[in-house]
Formats: structure tokens, sequence, C-alpha cells
């Protein structure tokens, strides 16, 4: 405060220097008479003032006698210059400090206040003294400043060294703001955080974490994104976990995972799963649905996924499940899996089996031990060794039907009409059952067959044989093949006592009756003996 005031007094002499500079001037001007004493001093003051551009040490300009304003004549100004007085700059300080060396040696010089001749002219004789108080003023005032600057060097360090030491906790408070702008924190996080790696109490740590200003859910919202997108793909009840081990509360964790964006997640977590492992629809989406996500992520996520992908699912599983089931059976198994039928063939037919060679190595495997048609061949792959229809038909294409036909034609001992028949009933079809026929000695076959009636008389073998469709030619063959004789035959020896003994005169005709209603012979035999005796061949 002292340097200010003594600031504004040198600030007013100066003023009022420069004042009675241009009133001497202004007198000079006016061709007034000029008082020796007054010019004397005026010169010395202008002389001083051009010299070094500064006045007396406090500035203040003397009268015609040489004499200093009394401290009593500037009263009036200081105290409206106090008013003022904010208005001083630091600069000022410098400024005032440095007068009073410039000039603290003035007094002296000017000693012609001391030696005026002309003291009546002064109208303040009871100054004439003052010159010599005014001399040790400058020495006086050239101390001040420096005691004052030293004051002021001093009130500024006592009140840099009194402002108070921040708290711990208003340290851990600043920490706080500072890494929270970092990375998400939950808030025990963050007071572990300034404990362990900065070093802070517990108190001050807890304190730095509860008043920090941070939006914890906000905070569990940045973690639970941060997570999201991570490999692997996470599940809600995945991010769950992690934001319960990041020590966010219940609330906080609600927050955090419905930051997510679930559906885009869905989709790449339902991908994720069918490139690590094996999954049909069905399974996948009760697994996600387990997993937290909600119902309509599912359904969209699983909607993403393409017929041939859920293909390549079904082949996966087929590989994993199969072992000795057919083909059928696998398609069962897979389908128990939760895939489509229609996944479920892709997938057994696409695994790694070729069905298709393994229908025709079943269909000629069938063949060689049970002589059928296409058809039964077929019916044999599809029912019983459970291939896929078009599988069936596949292997059974592999056979050569007419070496087939031909085989079973072979073992029958059948008439033409009757193998014929036969081989169509077993699902040949014509041009296989006709080659097959033509490729048989059916008159052998009359004979073969007419071993089965080995005992009957001749006549009766013939009529079985007819019966069954061989010609007469064969069935005649058949029965000669038997040992049998016409003359051992019954009706053949009835005929002939007819003829020789009751109606040697009969007809053929006759005959034929004579056996059937007289010896009850059956029309067919009756009229082979018959035509027999009367075209000579009995």
């Amino acid at each position: 405060m002292k340097q200010i005031l003594i600031s504004i007094v040198l600030v007013i002499t100066l003023a009022i220097g420069s004042l009675s500079s241009c009133t001497s001037k202004l007198t000079s001007c006016t061709g007034g008479t000029e008082d020796p004493a007054s010019s004397t001093i005026t010169g010395e003051i202008s002389g001083t003032e051009q010299s070094s551009g500064k006045t007396d040490p406090f500035g203040k300009p003397t009268d015609s006698s040489g004499e200093h304003y009394s401290e009593a004549s500037h009263t009036g100004i200081g105290d409206k210059k106090d008013e003022t007085s904010g208005t001083l700059s630091g600069s000022g300080e410098d400024h005032e400090s440095s007068k009073p060396e410039e000039s603290s040696s003035k007094p002296e010089e000017s000693s012609k206040p001391e030696s005026s001749s002309k003291p009546e002219s002064s109208s303040k004789p009871e100054s004439s003294s003052k010159p010599e108080e005014s001399s040790s003023k400058p020495e006086e005032s050239s101390s001040k400043p420096e005691e004052s600057s030293s004051e002021s060097s001093s009130e500024s360090s006592s009140e840099a060294s009194s402002a108070p030491e921040p708290s711990e906790k208003d340290k851990a408070l600043a920490k706080a703001k500072e890494i929270i702008k970092s990375k998400w924190y939950s808030r025990t996080m963050l007071q572990n955080d300034l404990q362990a790696v900065e070093g802070f109490s517990y108190e001050a740590s807890k304190y730095g974490a509860d008043n920090c200003g941070a939006d914890w859910k906000e905070q569990a919202g940045l973690a639970a994104n941060d997570r999201a997108y991570m490999a692997p793909v996470p599940s809600p009840e995945v991010i769950r976990d992690f934001l319960a081990s990041c020590f966010f509360t219940s609330e906080e964790i609600d927050a955090g995972v419905n930051a997510v964006d679930w559906p885009t997640l869905a989709s790449g977590y339902a991908h994720q799963c069918l490139d690590e492992g094996t999954w049909s629809y069905v399974q996948l989406g009760n697994y996600m649905f387990n997993e937290g996500f909600e119902s309509n992520d599912i359904n969209d996520a699983l909607a993403g996924i393409s017929e041939a992908e859920w293909n390549d699912e079904a082949a996966e599983c087929a590989n994993e499940l199969f072992g000795s089931q057919t083909f059928q059976g696998l398609v069962i198994d897979i389908e128990m899996e939760g895939f489509s039928n229609e996944q479920a063939v892709y997938g057994a037919e696409n695994f790694g089996v070729n069905w298709y060679s393994a229908a025709q190595i079943d269909a000629q495997n069938y063949i060689a031990y049970n002589k059928a048609s296409h058809d039964y061949v077929v019916d044999y792959l599809e029912n019983t060794l459970e291939y896929s229809h078009d599988q069936a038909v596949y292997g059974a294409a592999s056979i050569n039907y007419f070496d087939v036909a031909k085989d079973i034609a072979d073992m029958m001992n059948t008439s033409r009409t009757e193998l014929y028949n036969l081989l169509i009933s077993y699902g040949f079809d014509h041009p296989e059952a006709q080659d097959a026929c033509d490729a048989q000695d059916f008159t052998q076959k009359a004979k073969n067959r007419a071993q089965d009636y080995i005992g009957a008389d001749y006549y009766e073998i013939v009529e079985y044989l007819l019966n069954e469709s061989f010609t007469q030619p064969q069935a005649y063959a058949g029965a000669a093949s038997t040992g049998a004789y016409l003359s051992n035959d019954a009706c053949y020896i009835d005929a002939i006592y007819y003829q020789t003994t009751l109606n040697p005169s009969c007809t053929e005709e006759e005959m034929v009756n004579y056996l059937t209603a007289g010896c009850n012979y059956s029309s067919t035999r009756a009229s082979l003996v018959a035509y027999d005796i009367f075209n000579s061949k009995g």
C-alpha cells in the first residue's frame, strides 16, 4: 500500500511540474519581467527534465523563491488520487523505484535556492529552510521503494506459501476424473485402480470414485459394447457374466446389456455357432434362447441362414451319426436332431457315403440269391434296406433282367404258357419273359414235371401235363419218361374191353361216353384213350 501511495504522489508532482514549466514559458512569450531567481530555478528544473526526463525525487516543482510546495499544499490532490489508485499498474512500480535513485543527487546540485539573494521575492519566507529538508527526503524516499518492493515480494511469497495444499481426497477425485475419460470403468474398478495403481488410500479412492460424476450405467453400456465386438461373438448371458466380473451392479448390468445392438449380434452369433459346431434350426434356436437372446432376434438370425447352409449342417450331422444304419435309418436319425426331411435326406446323401453305389451292390447281392424282376429288387432296396426310392431304382437298374428271367425259367418245370405268365407276374416285362421262354426246352420240362407223377397211369400223367398247358406231344413225352405203359392204364383197358366185347362197332364218341359215364373217367382222359385207339396209337 505504501508503494501505491508513493506512486500516486509521484504522478501528481510530475503533473504540477509540467504545469509550472508551461507557466514560465508563457511568461517568456508574453514579454513579462523574468525573475532571476525564478528563472534560475526554472531553468534548472527544465534542464533536469531535458537531461534525465524526470523531476526531483518526488517530482515537486518549486515556486519563484526556489522553495518546494509543502506536503500540506498537495493534500487535497493526494486525497483525490487515492480514490483512483486502483488504476495504477505494475509498471508504475518499476518506474517509481528507479526515480529516487536518479534524482537523489539533484538537491545538492541545485543549491541556488539557498544562495538566492532575493528571499523577499518569495511569498513564503518561512519555507526558506525546506530545501535542506527536501534534500534529505530523497534519501528517505529512495529507501522506501526498496522497502515497498521487498514488502510486496514478501507478501506475495507469503500468500503463495499460505495457499492450502490439496487434500488426498481432492487429489484422488482429480485423478478419477482424469482416468475415467480414457476408458470405461465400474465404480468398484475405478476405486481399486485409484488405490492399487495410483497409490491413494482406501478412503481417498472411495471418495474419488464416488464423486467423479461418472454415469455408471453409461459406463456399463460402453463396457458391454466393448466386449460385444470382441471374438468370439458373445451371447447376452456372456455379456452379463462379463459385466458382473467387472463389478457392475445388477441395474448397471441390465442397462449395459440393453445398450448392445442384439439383432446384429444375434446374426453373427448364429453363424459363429455354425462355424464351430453342427446345428439344426431347432437346436440352434433353442440354444440361443437359453443364452438370453430375444425370440425376434433369434428368428431373424436363423432366417438369415440359407437353405444351403442348413443342408451342409445336415451333412455334417450325418457324418457324425453314421454307423451301420441303412439310408432311411440315417435319415430318421438326422430328423430327430431337428432337421427337416428334405435337409435330412440331403445330409444322408452328401456326407461322404455313395448310397447309389451301395444300392447297386446290395441289388447285385440280393439277385444272386433271390431271382427277381426289377420291381421286386426296387421294393427290396427301398422297403427292406431303406434306400431312397431314387437310390433303389438306381441300384435295381444295374441288373440284367433278361439273364435273371432266364435263370428263373431254367429252374421252373412248367409249360411255356405258365412260365411266361409266371415271369410277368414276377415283374419282368414282356421282352424279358419272352426271351426267357424262347430259351427253354419245354419237352424236357414236361419230362421233368412228369417225374412228379410217377406211379400214376400213363394217360393220367398225360392228362396232368396237358392241364398244366404243356402241349400234347410234350405231355406224352413226359408220361413216357416215367416208364408207364398203355397196357397197364386202367382207362385204356376199359376202352378195349368196350370195343371188343360190349360194342365192337362202336364209334369214338360212343367210347368216350362209355368211359366218362360208365367208368367215371375224365372227359380229357377218355378222349385221349378213344382218340388213340381209333387212330391206331394204342
